[in-house]
């Protein structure tokens, strides 16, 4: 049985939910915030620097990166939060 999965990722209001946590890790880096952070969520922000694809590069991505960084993504969000608190 073959089953074909369509990309998660094929809106532009996932592209840009990726890109605003992007800006978000950013300034906490700036602001060497960083360093109250659990290993867990260090470790996400280090996957997520690994898998992002610019915007501007999204149409030579896979669709299986594409996933995977929203993916991680959702996750580093809500550890974000869980932390902020």
């Amino acid at each position: 049985m073959n089953t074909i999965l369509e990309p998660e990722v094929s809106t532009e209001e996932s592209l840009s939910y990726i890109a605003a946590i992007k800006v978000h890790v950013d300034e906490l880096y700036d602001k060497q915030e960083i360093f109250g952070l659990s290993l867990e969520t260090l470790e996400l922000t280090r996957r997520f620097y690994n898998l992002y694809t610019p915007v501007e590069k999204v149409e030579e991505a896979t669709p299986f990166a594409l996933n995977q960084l929203l993916s991680i993504t959702q996750h580093l969000e809500r550890n974000l939060i869980k932390e902020s608190k």
